[in-house]
């Protein structure tokens, strides 16, 4: 644990998630100690428009920086486990963008490295973060809607544009359901307040054959039964237009609760013939998520805090200040891509995966 100090954020990744992040530091006043990527220019340029000194095209120059405190990774899933065990070795607190890895093995080793390095280390998931499901979730948690018994879950838009790795099952791990579906699987199980017990799949690239690469597919249906008796199903796809549509709905035994955390949360909808701001091809080539703002659309005001981001970072520098205690875990991490890992068997073969068999290290499966 770092002393009440004045941290010092290095952040590795310069795309869309970084830049997301970097809003969040700013938000609240954080000090962003140096910006890495793999483009020297794109660092730079990253750096000047936050207003940070220190930029570099090595990562490894900012994780051994005895001047930085922590580090926040935000880079494509294949560098993830190199870069995690790096900051284990250097003993050095850090975020980790979702996924944990690639793949359950992968996230089982940083998870186990980072315990027996006693390195602080949080995992970033954004929904355990997002204003609208964390109110809900103390809602369920006052009894508010009786016990859980149903849940649906949509994770969907239409496809990573943004950035062309993530097409790429090799780099990713997976498809829509490894970028998309483990936001839903990990808010599935901590919404429930119950581990998923059995899973069953279908996984299918039903548009975008052109890009998926190596087997990544670009949507499937997920159905699932938790131990508490509970179930719920969670569509996932990179093939649906209108723009990215995060919807939760929970059914009670007492009562029913709608969660929009994308088109509603922000409560505006707009309606313009000629359009405004940036064109569709420009906002696509900086966010996964967004549609042409003719017609109608759903302007966020402030994204980071909507969807979370801002509150994520904060939460994990209050950590590395001794502040808090992590929210999200790395267990829950490796948690999330056991599910990840038991859709994609489920799919292949055709017919339900038990997870009994499938609880994390030491058999403790993490909490919410």
């Amino acid at each position: 644990m770092i002393s009440q100090q004045e941290i010092r954020v290095g952040i590795i990744g310069t795309g869309f998630m970084g830049k997301a992040h970097a809003t969040g530091y700013k938000m609240f006043d954080i000090n962003i100690g140096m910006i890495a990527s793999k483009s020297m220019e794109n660092a730079k340029k990253t750096a000047n428009d936050f207003g940070v000194e220190n930029w570099t095209n090595d990562w490894r120059e900012l994780v051994a920086n005895p001047n930085i405190d922590c580090v926040d990774i935000t880079v494509p899933n294949h560098l993830h486990y190199e870069i995690a065990m790096a900051c284990i070795k250097e003993k050095k607190p850090f975020l980790i963008e979702k996924p944990l890895a690639r793949n359950a093995k992968e996230a089982r080793e940083i998870v186990a490295a980072a315990k027996e390095n006693g390195v602080l280390a949080l995992y970033g998931e954004n929904m355990r973060f997002k204003p609208a499901l964390v109110k809900i979730k103390e809602i369920i948690d006052q009894g508010g809607l009786g016990d859980i018994i149903m849940l649906r879950s949509n994770e969907v838009h239409n496809g990573p544009f943004h950035s062309k790795w993530f097409w790429d099952a090799d780099l990713t791990g997976g498809g829509a359901v490894i970028d998309m579906g483990i936001h839903g699987l990990y808010t599935l199980e901590w919404i429930m307040n119950s581990k998923i017990k059995r899973i069953y799949a279908e996984t299918g690239t039903l548009k975008w054959d052109e890009y998926c690469k190596n087997g990544a597919e670009d949507s499937a249906v997920i159905i699932v039964r938790f131990e508490n008796g509970g179930m719920a199903e969670l569509i996932v796809s990179w093939a649906i237009t209108g723009g990215m549509d995060v919807r939760l709905e929970v059914f009670g035994k007492e009562g029913t609760a709608y969660v929009s955390t994308t088109h509603d949360a922000g409560g505006l909808r707009v309606h313009s013939h000629t359009g405004y701001g940036k064109s569709l091809e420009e906002l696509t080539s900086l966010k996964p998520h967004v549609t042409s703002n003719q017609g109608w659309s759903f302007p966020s005001p402030n994204d980071e805090l909507q969807q979370g981001h801002a509150y994520e970072v904060k939460h994990f520098i209050d950590c590395v200040k001794g502040l808090d205690m992590p929210k999200s875990t790395l267990e829950q991490g490796l948690r999330a891509l056991e599910l990840v890992e038991a859709v994609y068997e489920s799919a292949r073969k055709g017919q339900p995966v038990e997870l009994a068999a499938k609880n994390n290290i030491d058999q403790n499966l993490p909490t919410y």
